[in-house]
């Protein structure tokens, strides 16, 4: 009986830590023409839709429509992108390529290519606008349509020559870029959790530890 009620705790336990939401940041970005919401949770990305561009609406694309879907690892993100048709509706392929929150990127696959008389694929090209997606950074913050709030002119403290900028708050993910010792004008966004806050320096958004990092 006790083993029994013991497994049931443990049970309980899991389920309550398994079932508590995942902690993200949003990043805005233009994606020819259409105002994009960049959903970062750990190492899982997603894109969609947030403003489509007008000409889109004709294939299905609304407000909140997912366009990519993938993971990051070490800088690098890939996954499966989508193109949208009028009958066929979301048609998937594979993209990859550089990341790093809160800048600019190009994912690049091969697209493909459906017959004019069905739904089928009959190619695949590196050469077209689905091909190679571009995203124009727009800036970082709690939802893709606001700026957030920031504390200015912090500066790096505590690091001998530089201090990791992080895609995740923590040591455990990826290194993004690095902000050198003693540098100031350091931004401090609110986005944070723990000890790890998203900051901003020039063209460098990320995850640092504040440990190192002084308000003035």
């Amino acid at each position: 009986m006790t083993r029994t009620i013991a497994r049931l705790v443990i049970a309980g336990i899991w389920a309550a830590l398994t079932s508590l939401p995942a902690f993200g940041a949003d990043y805005a970005y233009d994606h020819n023409g259409s105002r994009m919401r960049l959903n970062l949770e750990g190492s899982k990305v997603r894109i969609f839709y947030e403003t489509p561009r007008s000409s889109l609406s004709a294939n299905g694309v609304k407000p909140g429509t997912l366009l990519f879907e993938g993971t990051l690892k070490d800088g690098y993100l890939e996954g499966m992108s989508r193109i949208f048709h009028s009958f066929c509706g979301e048609v998937d392929y594979f993209v990859y390529g550089d990341f790093a929150p809160g800048r600019d990127f190009k994912l690049n696959g091969a697209a493909p290519v459906l017959s004019d008389m069905s739904c089928r694929i009959v190619d695949n090209v590196y050469d077209s606008p689905a091909a190679n997606l571009a995203f124009r950074s727009l800036g970082a913050g709690n939802t893709a349509g606001s700026e957030p709030h920031s504390s200015h002119g912090a500066c790096v403290t505590g690091v001998r020559t530089t201090l990791n900028v992080r895609v995740g708050p923590g040591s455990d993910y990826g290194i993004v870029d690095e902000l050198p010792a003693g540098s100031c004008g350091v931004s401090v966004l609110e986005r944070c959790q723990d000890d790890w806050c998203v900051v901003r320096q020039g063209s460098s958004t990320g995850w640092v530890s504040m440990r190192y990092i002084t308000r003035r």
